[in-house]
């Protein structure tokens, strides 16, 4: 009885709350639990219907084309023959992903095929040739090379991309006639994967890839070079919850790809939810716990306030004094009439501390002004933190070189000092070839040491004034002050010859190519030189690469 209103209020309160809690974190955990489970299997449900639909088509395609193979107005006529070309054109038409079906003779040159689009070319080396000779093969996912320019990509934005099929034909002696294939639309990946993944799967954040045997996504192809496959994937067959690197925890669960066809690709089907909307039930669960709880709180705190009432008079008499001396009113006696101990305590103490307070107030006055001069140095310290800060966020991290945001203020001001002082610069583009090549053989790592040794060259073989920064990707910009066609001409030329004598780790030589165009008076903004240089650096690429093309300003 001997206590405060409010301490006795708070007992109650934090009783009531501590219990709730406690109640919310188990039922939360057990749920939490379940339904980790329950969605992992879901998620696990999805991926092995995706798998075995993936498994099931790729053994259809492959029986196809060995049942083509071995028909015998195949085996026995001449490829010139009408009736086969008729026939391949009738089965290309049995598969709408199938881009392109035809015979290669045993010398691998395209005899015949159902559009005429590859007639007369020479196959030899390619993959499907290679593997079709020896037997029923399956490619992996590739870009097209041949049909590339020829046959438009089902789905825009996206690089054409074939799955081979190949079967060898034999004559009546079992002697090898050739070779007879397909390219099948990678395309036909995302109907499968489409219909095995639920009603609203984005709502619910469900995410489905295919991965080749060295764990890179495959599809879908916006996920293609950005989404980073984890090493601590569940095995096959298995899910848990596992860190994607991209600061979500998603379950995840994997099944390996399988079929009766003769070619193992070792493909893998791994679909994803985020942890947060496979949980969210259990939050909702836990947000409603902890309503009640906080009502329930409530109601305990009130009725202990209206208990404690009676007994906290004399408190709440202490407190208005302490009150008015804290306003100013110094004078005013701490004194109050009570039977509590701790009332009549608190009285004593109160008084002790004001004089104390009063003592001390003017060491607090000159502790502040010392204070003052110490969050001045501080805010100093802060400022030049910031401005290392500002410095940090336009260079670019791998190669030391100015970002594009640096870029993109360097171009802005020259083009200014331009219409300024009517003195032209010069907008160098520059990228370097094949670097898809370079990551697809050696790895993102040596992918890395060529930019930085590239970045290096071209930094070294520019001119003291001119400001040269990575772009984007394995593309770099460099602006050349006061500088005409001729002379941007040869220090494009000049970094390009660096680059090109260069040899870079692990993959050796690489190579530049270089669009060059200069700024005029003409130009709307900053981004016409670049768009100029950027269609330059086009034709550079097909002109072969390694090369340096340039133009006035304001032509094309």
């Amino acid at each position: 009885m001997n206590s405060f209103r409010i301490r006795l209020t708070l007992l109650f309160g934090g009783l009531s709350l501590v219990a709730g809690l406690a109640i919310t974190l188990y039922i939360g955990q057990a749920a939490s639990a379940r339904m980790s489970a329950a969605g992992g299997e879901a998620l696990l449900g999805i991926g092995k219907t995706a798998a075995n639909a993936l498994g099931e088509t790729l053994r259809e395609r492959e029986r196809e084309i060995v049942l083509i193979s071995q028909r015998p107005l195949f085996v026995q006529r001449d490829f010139d023959d009408a009736e086969i070309r008729r026939a391949l054109e009738q089965a290309k038409r049995t598969y709408r992903h199938y881009a392109w079906m035809g015979v290669a003779d045993a010398d691998g040159i395209v005899r015949v095929e159902a559009d005429g689009l590859l007639e007369g070319e020479r196959v030899g080396q390619r993959g499907w040739f290679v593997g079709g000779r020896a037997g029923p093969f399956i490619g992996d996912v590739h870009d097209a090379v041949l049909l590339a320019k020829k046959i438009a990509a089902p789905n825009p934005g996206e690089p054409l991309r074939f799955v081979d099929f190949a079967a060898p034909i034999h004559d009546g002696q079992g002697r090898l006639r050739g070779v007879v294939a397909t390219h099948a639309h990678w395309s036909w990946a995302g109907d499968v994967l489409r219909a095995a993944l639920p009603d609203r799967a984005a709502d619910a954040g469900i995410e489905a890839f295919v991965l080749n045997a060295r764990n890179e996504v495959i599809y879908p192809y916006e996920a293609v070079g950005k989404v980073a496959v984890p090493a601590a994937l569940p095995g096959n067959g298995g899910f848990a919850a596992v860190d994607w690197g991209d600061g979500e925890t998603y379950l995840t669960g994997r099944a390996a790809v399988r079929s009766a066809a003769t070619t193992d690709l070792g493909w893998q089907v791994v679909v994803r939810q985020p942890t947060s909307k496979a949980l969210a039930p259990v939050a909702e669960l836990q947000r409603t716990l902890l309503l009640l709880g906080g009502i329930a709180a409530v109601l305990f705190m009130f009725a202990a306030y209206r208990l404690a009432t009676a007994f906290s008079q004399p408190v709440e008499a202490l407190a208005a004094t302490a009150q008015r001396i804290a306003q100013g009113d110094e004078e005013t006696p701490l004194t109050v009439r009570s039977d509590i101990r701790e009332v009549r305590g608190l009285a004593d103490s109160l008084r002790g501390m004001t004089a104390q307070l009063l003592g001390r107030r003017r060491e607090l006055q000159e502790i502040n002004a010392t204070l003052e001069h110490k969050v001045q140095e501080r805010t100093e310290e802060l400022a030049a933190a910031n401005r290392a800060l500002e410095k940090l966020a336009r260079s670019d991290a791998l190669t030391g070189l100015a970002n594009r945001l640096a870029a993109n203020e360097r171009l802005h001001g020259e083009f200014l000092r331009m219409q300024r002082s009517g003195r032209s610069y010069a907008v160098l583009l520059m990228d370097v070839d094949f670097f898809k090549r370079v990551n697809d053989t050696h790895g993102h790592e040596a992918g890395d040491l060529v930019l930085r040794h590239v970045a290096a060259l071209a930094a070294a073989a520019a001119r003291g004034t001119d400001f040269v920064a990575r772009f984007g990707g394995e593309e770099f910009l460099a602006v050349l002050p006061e500088t005409d066609l001729a002379g941007a001409l040869v220090v494009a030329e000049k970094i390009r010859a660096a680059v090109a004598d260069g040899e870079a780790p692990v993959v050796g030589r690489v190579t530049l190519s270089v669009g060059v165009a200069i700024a005029g008076s003409a130009d709307a903004n900053e981004d016409a030189a670049v768009n100029r240089a950027d269609a330059n650096l086009y034709r550079a690429k097909a002109e072969g690469r390694n090369r340096v093309v340039g133009d006035e300003a304001g032509t094309a």
